[in-house]
């Protein structure tokens, strides 16, 4: 569903989709009549011989298991030419990245409801990968500076200066990844002959967080909201003068939606392997 959600956003950087899964043709038909129309191939490997060529077999699965030869779940960025640019995948099942993660850290397309801020010295756009999101998924929060001319902020590894940094709300039902930052510029400062990491112009910051599957508020049918409150630190410098340090208070909002909870029907179902004597 979340791919289905996200496809016009592909389709305007250019890109298409495809997925394949250990599932039957029969049981892909099943859900696409149920949950669809999909406007992207759902591709059948039910030998799991695709899956084995990519090396994405769970071996956490005996073999006398009807699930053996599922992939784990992830995401293969493919190029023009077949080489694979990038790859996201979580070690376990319930929790994986999403399409619109993906997008927004590869290709600079996509993304949620936007947060403006003119803040000292900048100006910060503050928003979540997508609007919609369901427990397990591993959500990108993007941080976009605009730096005036001449105006720069220290990146992470400065010494005596207080670097650009992001502080999640601590939660129980969230988990926040190490942040991931653009590469630093060295920069000679003749005033106090000192070379410093920093950041200038446009900058795009990467925060990702998990959402539990445990997460609460999912006993009733109606959807939940989840809010993510962050606050962004940071200390701007010109060519001149050196600003004391800010932080600014930003929020994520998304809308959490329930997984697809219907069973397959008993007659598409695998049956369990044999496991031999």
């Amino acid at each position: 569903m979340e791919l289905e959600e996200s496809l016009a956003d592909f389709e305007a950087q250019g890109l298409g989709i495809a997925a394949f899964s250990h599932d039957t043709p029969d049981i892909l038909s099943h859900f696409a009549e149920r949950r669809g129309p999909f406007h992207y191939p759902l591709l059948s490997d039910p030998d799991s011989d695709a899956i084995r060529a990519f090396g994405i077999l769970n071996r956490n699965i005996p073999e006398d298991h009807p699930f053996h030869g599922m992939a784990r779940p992830g995401t293969f960025v493919v190029d023009a030419n077949g080489v694979i640019t990038a790859k996201y995948f979580e070690p376990g099942h319930r929790q994986r990245f999403t399409a619109s993660s993906v997008l927004v850290k590869n290709f600079d397309g996509g993304g949620g409801t936007r947060m403006l801020v003119d803040a000292d010295h900048m100006r910060l756009e503050a928003y979540p990968a997508q609007d919609v999101a369901r427990r397990g998924n591993r959500v990108t929060l993007v941080m976009e500076l605009d730096l005036p001319e001449k105006m720069h902020v220290y990146a992470p590894g400065v010494e005596g200066y207080t670097p650009v940094s992001v502080s999640i709300v601590d939660s129980p039902f969230l988990k926040a990844h190490e942040t991931t930052f653009p590469d630093s510029e060295e920069m000679y400062l003749e005033a106090i002959d000192e070379t410093v990491p920093v950041f200038h112009d446009r900058v795009r910051i990467f925060q990702d967080v998990t959402i539990s599957p445990r997460f609460p508020g999912f006993d009733e049918p109606e959807d939940a909201e989840l809010v993510i409150p962050a606050t962004f630190s940071y200390q701007a410098c010109d060519d001149t003068v050196c600003f004391i340090p800010s932080e600014v208070p930003i929020s994520f909002t998304m809308k959490l939606v329930q997984h697809d909870g219907e069973r397959v029907p008993d007659e598409l179902r695998r049956k369990p392997k044999s496991s031999g004597n």
